[in-house]
């Protein structure tokens, strides 16, 4: 079995509807209810920067049970906690709630149980509980999230199955093909422009074995057109991703 490390730096776009929520401003010391049921109280207000999808943040917390139990406290550590909003690194109340506060904002976020762990036991919390958390977003970093190769339209080509893909910058190192084990970082993008995963941004490039569908099929595809050390775009299309 052939063994190539390909750090590519895949920038890949998949064919799915995505819309962003409208946010609601805050008052001061009353309970605003999302759509999705989460409730946010704002406590304390702000003047900083503004939070948004795609900032990292700096946050502390502490998270108690509606009984006052404390499950948690970043600042009993006095460690606050940092995370990329709408990467799914946290819970969904937690990318939900905080996009709605600025830097010096004090709030608290009343998290249902379907924003939080659902049904499963998470350590002291158990199942199908409502979470609190009070919260204070301490920093914004802007600006963090890696941008999509730019390459023109004209230069994509397409291949039978209808995945589309075009070079950033061509490697000049061992073909990837069929069989080998080959090591890539990406960044997942949506049309609409919204990053929904990145290896680049944890620092923890993917391992697989091309061809074995231990990946989506455009990546089997796509990955195999490539040489070690090439930057390449792939669009791919539902029926090569999941469906």
């Amino acid at each position: 079995m052939k063994n190539i490390l390909i750090l590519i730096g895949v920038s890949f776009a998949l064919f799915v509807n995505a819309q962003k929520g409208n946010k609601s401003p805050l008052k001061l010391n009353e309970d605003y209810t999302t759509a999705s049921g989460l409730v946010i109280k704002l406590t304390k207000q702000g003047k900083g920067l503004p939070a948004d999808k795609g900032d990292r943040v700096k946050v502390h917390y502490t998270g108690t049970l509606v009984d006052g139990k404390k499950f948690d406290s970043s600042k009993d550590r006095d460690e606050p906690f940092q995370f990329i909003i709408g990467l799914k690194q946290v819970i969904a109340g937690w990318d939900e709630g905080i996009a709605f506060l600025r830097v010096g904002d004090e709030a608290t976020l009343t998290i249902p149980p379907e924003l939080g762990y659902g049904n499963r036991r998470t350590g002291n919390i158990p199942p199908g509980a409502y979470l609190i958390f009070d919260v204070e977003l301490l920093d914004v970093e802007k600006d963090v999230m890696p941008k999509p190769f730019e390459i023109k339209e004209k230069e994509l080509k397409t291949t039978e199955s209808g995945l589309k893909y075009g070079i950033a910058s061509q490697g000049e190192g061992k073909q990837a093909t069929k069989g080998s084990n080959v090591e890539v970082h990406y960044t997942g993008f949506l049309e609409n422009g919204d990053v929904f995963d990145s290896s680049v941004m944890r620092g923890q490039p993917i391992s697989f074995r091309l061809g074995s569908g231990m990946v989506i099929k455009g990546w089997d595809e796509g990955i195999a057109l490539l040489r070690e050390g090439t930057k390449a775009k792939l669009i791919i299309p539902y029926q090569l991703a999941y469906g």
